[in-house]
């Protein structure tokens, strides 16, 4: 029950822990605005207006990298822009198509349809796709499934995206040298057709990409070193000077390809196509967590240097609303990007109203701009990916995971290599699945501790601190992870191995690294404490965590003097209780370490005065408050 008297699993208090409870809770732009200076909202339309002018290049260039048409692109960055800026907790954030979901939308779509034979059923396809995407992210975020994101661990990430700017990149070889290769997301494919046809390569379209690449790197060369050219958008000056160059130079007539009738107008609601849900979900979910992960990286730095706080919850849920709502507006999925966003961050943005003035921009862009794009050169929009993906291309982290950690090195490599040569899918499928092998493997084997006493009442790993002093005829055993079913069988046998090499009067498990026990945990304590209770020896329990305490006394019997025997309110145990009674005597619980070494070293007099075993029946009150007297005594003559 809850301080107010309601049941925190009922719907009641359910609905009211995840569904907004004010106005400004649920549109967080609003409260935002209200606070906002003349000063912040002049920096606003400036930074959204900056943002705008690098989308339009961007958007067409990511549609075309999906394999579909460059409005596609315009329209996905306007529904989802405005959908995001009401919904999402980051105030600079910049939402849209970006390179690596347009590549994962391309791998998952040329599986179902070819753009080429039906370019307006792939299209639809990639509406739909929007659509599942963002009902998983809108999911998970209104279940407070944000966690699942995190099974795909950095190293994963980064050779995912390692690997995949690189196919980004080779697949635009065909529009820089204007050469017929496969659509294939396998880089052994398409680089085995290209070298076959290089001698095939068109001059004119190559010479125009690669000065448009070299154009491109040398003015951010130059805009590191010149501040007063921070803001140049040398992607829009690149795209009007080779439209105007392409016009009065008939591109086009000599072999050039370009970009063609883009279509005016704002996009016209459609429906989804519902019956391909199911054969989406697979691509879907990697996208809603490779999204997610990129989205939720940038927009929490540039929070914790702002300085508001981050809703991973929020960001779900309005990342997941931008894709829901732009699935029925042509848009294809989007999610934060990292560039964009470091721009709107740099250029002053203070909220979300950036984002508006940006989706206003978009719709001024197809209402009234899109004819000035037909003679767009292709090889344009291929540079600027290129350029665009280069920077995800990152072989130092490779080398820094080497030196600080093999597996993880090998998880960054198998997530590279698989995403290389076999797919984008598979690649991230493999490679996740290899984490979570590793992650049981670490869980299931993890770090634990014989305790040595360094100082009074400070006590530390022996194999650290080797000239510690060891309790006489005591063991202490510490596990670092929770205590549950991947490893409750080598924490028993490892246990018992230093039990038999050892031979202690009294063994202390120290649970304060121990945050949680399951009913596996539960059993393997019951039988070291019936092992040691049949060998003559005394078992304690020390340093567990409240919830852990109150979890074993309400549901397995453990109590604060025993186990199996009354609880703290005087009531019998549960069933679980009644079991352990059968099978074990009491074990004292719940201590401090220091209070349990001092129990253990009035045990360990007890058993050298009396040269019995060490089992000591407590059947009432009366006789454990002597017991306690007496061992109080004892400690304090001793010391």
């Amino acid at each position: 029950m809850t301080s107010t008297g309601i049941d925190a699993n009922s719907i009641k208090a359910i609905i009211a822990a995840n569904v907004p409870q004010t106005f400004d809770e649920l549109f967080p732009f609003v409260g935002v605005v209200k606070s906002l200076t003349r000063d912040e909202i002049k920096s606003d339309i400036l930074a959204g207006l900056t943002v705008a002018v690098m989308v339009v290049p961007q958007g067409m260039a990511y549609a075309a990298l999906a394999q579909l048409a460059p409005e596609i692109g315009l329209y996905s960055c306007i529904m989802p822009i405005l959908v995001y800026a009401l919904f999402g907790s980051s105030r600079q954030l910049a939402v849209g198509p970006v390179a690596m979901v347009a590549l994962l939308t391309s791998a998952g779509l040329s599986e179902l349809q070819d753009p080429v034979e039906d370019p307006v059923r792939y299209q639809r396809l990639a509406s739909t796709l929007a659509l599942v995407v963002g009902l998983l992210q809108a999911g998970m975020g209104l279940l407070k499934l944000e966690f699942v994101a995190r099974f795909l661990p950095h190293p994963v990430l980064s050779g995912f995206t390692s690997a995949a700017a690189i196919v980004i990149g080779c697949s635009q070889l065909k529009d820089i040298f204007k050469l017929p290769l496969p659509r294939s997301e396998r880089l052994q494919d398409i680089l085995e057709v290209f070298f076959a046809k290089l001698p095939e390569t068109h001059g004119m379209t190559f010479g125009v990409a690669i000065a448009s690449i070299v154009f491109l790197l040398a003015a951010k060369q130059v805009k590191r070193r010149v501040k007063s050219l921070k803001r140049f958008p040398e992607a829009l000056f690149l795209v009007v000077f080779f439209i105007l160059v392409s016009h009065y130079g008939d591109f086009s007539e000599k072999g050039v390809k370009v970009i063609g009738h883009v279509p005016a107008g704002f996009p016209a609601m459609q429906n989804v196509l519902w019956s391909d849900i199911g054969s989406l979900a697979g691509t879907a979910l990697s996208i809603a967590l490779v999204g997610f992960l990129e989205s939720f990286a940038v927009a929490k730095t540039i929070a914790e240097k702002e300085g508001y706080h981050m809703s991973a919850q929020r960001e779900l849920i309005g990342l997941g609303l931008a894709n829901v709502v732009g699935a029925f507006f042509k848009c294809m999925p989007t999610t934060g990007g990292f560039s964009r966003s470091a721009v709107n961050y740099q250029a002053g943005a203070k909220s979300t109203l950036a984002s508006l003035v940006t989706a206003a921009f978009m719709i001024l862009t197809v209402l009234v701009l899109t004819p000035l794009f037909t003679d767009l050169p292709k090889p344009i929009l291929s540079a600027i990916i290129v350029v665009a993906v280069a920077t995800l291309v990152d072989f130092q982290e490779f080398v820094h995971l080497w030196r600080i950690d093999k597996r993880d090195f090998t998880l960054v490599m198998v997530a590279f290599l698989c995403t290389l040569f076999w797919g984008l899918l598979q690649g991230i499928l493999v490679s996740a699945a290899l984490a979570v092998v590793i992650l049981v493997h670490r869980v299931s084997s993890p770090h634990s501790a014989v305790l040595v006493q360094i100082s009074e009442g400070v006590f530390r790993n022996k194999a650290r601190f080797p000239k510690g002093t060891e309790i006489s005829k005591t063991l202490i055993y510490r596990l670092d992870a929770p205590l549950f079913y991947a490893n409750a069988e080598s924490f028993r046998d490892e246990l018992s191995h230093l039990i038999a090499e050892n031979d202690p009067k009294v063994v202390i498990i120290h649970g304060g690294a121990m945050p949680h026990v399951d009913s596996s945990g539960v059993a393997v304590l019951v039988q070291i404490q019936n092992k040691c209770h049949a060998r003559g020896k005394k078992l304690l329990l020390a340093e567990f965590n409240g919830p852990t305490r109150d979890a074993l006394r309400m549901n397995y019997g453990f109590t604060k003097h025993g186990v199996g025997g009354e609880n703290d309110d005087g009531n019998d145990p549960s069933g679980a209780g009644h079991d352990a009674e059968k099978d074990s005597s009491k074990v004292e619980a719940f201590l401090t370490l220091v209070e349990a070494v001092a129990r253990a070293k009035v045990l360990v007099q007890i058993s050298a005065k009396e040269d019995v075993s060490l089992v000591v029946e407590e059947t009432d009150e009366q006789e454990r408050r002597s017991f306690e007297a007496e061992a109080k005594t004892v400690v304090s003559a001793r010391e």
